[in-house]
């Protein structure tokens, strides 16, 4: 799952880790794995005590999707 991702490695509004993955997720487990990361976070259990308690939180996004709507908008 994590091999050969196009990503980004950032700090969310909470000081979490956030892995954002850009390539879109066909199948939708990178979203579930992001929802269960969610669910695990709100119950208290996203945290990594040798980090200094930084929890890690992932949101998924496609970068070529606008670019998508932009091609089929310049065919008409």
């Amino acid at each position: 799952m994590f091999s050969n991702q196009n990503c980004e490695l950032s700090r969310d509004d909470s000081g979490d880790l956030l892995l954002t993955f850009l390539d879109g997720d066909r199948y939708g487990v990178k979203k579930q794995l992001a929802k269960r990361m969610e669910q695990r976070k709100n119950a208290g259990l996203n945290r990594v005590s040798w980090w200094g308690g930084i929890g890690v939180q992932i949101e998924v996004k496609n970068q070529y999707q606008l670019l998508k709507v932009v091609l089929k908008l310049s065919r008409f």
